[in-house]
């Protein structure tokens, strides 16, 4: 089961999403009022799992943001470099990284607390 998980999120192809923040009909199974805030979901788009970064020209860090409610808070995370950024994207020269296999994960928080993550694997030479 781990080694399956470890593939997908080497593939980029996992995306976690929170069960915070559902409607309250959901919760209660009444049919009162009900939110109308999307689960808050996240997707790294830039850069792609398994790209290879070098050189000094910029490169953006970009993702895609769906449901719960705003202001959201950011952090991009790399396992090698700590903190790149707590912006909702950035621009970064590879040049400016270490050199290695980056395990990158993007933390999204919402209003409300919900929370997401996604995650990507890149390489810098």
């Amino acid at each position: 089961m781990v080694a399956i998980c470890f593939a997908l999120l080497c593939a980029g192809c996992v995306e976690l999403k929170s069960s915070v923040g559902q409607n309250k009909a959901d919760q209660s199974g009444s049919k009162g009022a009900v939110e109308s805030a999307e689960k808050l979901t996240a997707t790294i788009t830039s850069p792609r799992s398994g790209e290879i970064l070098t050189g000094s020209k910029e490169i953006s860090f970009d993702a895609m943001i769906k449901g719960g409610k705003e202001p959201r808070i950011y952090s991009w995370n790399s396992n090698i470099d700590g903190v790149l950024s707590t912006s909702s994207s950035f621009w970064q020269s590879p040049s400016q990284l270490s050199k290695g296999q980056h395990f990158l994960i993007l933390k999204v928080t919402d209003a409300n607390g919900a929370s997401a993550q996604a995650s990507v694997i890149i390489q810098v030479v």
